[in-house]
């Protein structure tokens, strides 16, 4: 049976972002072209791979999530055709998935340091929210995770313990006698616990509230310096700084961020980018 690579770059995407308008954008089409592309693959497969329904999540199917492997070794052999040079010399990339909040902060020191080891493959990232991620984990969609921690779990490889503190941006000035402005992810209900259960200790600072349903919307407001929020001190980076003292801010709490690992990848490119990755967290 022959496939059209439309077809299953477009199953791809949706295995992967368990999203069919997010599929689309990735794959520069439309909503309705990855659907019926995903139709027309399960007819010529011959079984259902994706479901899906009004209202209701996405997920694979037990026989799209063997499929999926079977899809990604076809596309990774096509592009090996194409462009036989690069791949081989390199070889299948590692597929690391973690937060915005760390791949803008401390992932690229790692795979800096990474990118120099010897026989090193290359690192493809993904970001997503830290539950999104584990479950491209468990279908294989991705290789590694590093996430705020899941709770205990098979594919945990190590758990660091790491201090959340105030962020802001290095120019935020907080207005006399106003609220301390604070600003969360419409889903990060955990920070705002830690947040107002430091602040209710000392119960003399008067907060207002602002949540935002994108966490690179959430950047671009505390960088614009209108806002205050929490984040791990490994997340910390300019134009960001800690300004719990500045403020006479009350302590945090520590949180658990953990590397998960698919063990029946390939060991050694697996604890190689392992390691660096709690190296990092672990330095700073």
């Amino acid at each position: 049976m022959s496939f059209d690579l439309k077809l299953i770059e477009s199953f791809i995407a949706v295995a992967e972002t368990l999203n069919f308008s997010i599929a689309a954008e990735r794959t520069n089409t439309v909503q309705s072209a990855i659907s019926a592309h995903i139709k027309v693959l399960e007819q010529q497969v011959n079984r259902s791979l994706v479901q899906r329904g009004r209202g209701q999540p996405v997920s694979l199917t037990s026989e799209g999530a063997a499929f999926l492997v079977q899809a990604r070794r076809l596309l990774l052999l096509a592009d090996q055709m194409q462009h036989p040079q690069g791949r081989i010399e390199n070889g299948e990339p590692l597929r690391l998935g973690t937060t915005v909040t760390f791949a803008l902060s401390l992932i690229p020191r790692a795979l800096s340091v990474y990118a120099f080891q010897k026989d090193a493959p290359p690192v493809a990232v993904k970001t997503a929210r830290s539950h999104e991620l584990m479950k491209l984990l468990e279908l294989g969609a991705i290789d590694v995770a590093l996430v705020f921690d899941q709770g205990a779990h098979p594919m945990r490889h190590a758990t660091i313990e790491t201090n959340l503190v105030w962020a802001a941006a290095d120019e935020f000035v907080q207005p006399v006698n106003a609220p301390l402005p604070l600003a969360f992810l419409d889903d990060a209900r955990d920070l705002r616990r830690h947040a107002y259960a430091a602040l209710d200790e000392v119960g003399t600072i008067t907060t207002s509230l602002s949540t935002h349903p994108d966490p690179i919307g959430l950047r671009a407001v505390v960088h614009a310096g209108l806002a205050v929020t929490i984040l791990p001190s490994t997340a910390i980076v300019p134009p960001m700084v800690d300004v719990g003292g500045h403020f006479d801010l009350p302590a945090l709490t520590k949180v658990p961020i953990s590397v998960y690992a698919d063990k029946s990848d390939n060991k050694n490119r697996m604890e190689r980018l392992c390691q660096l990755l709690l190296a990092e967290l672990r330095a700073r």
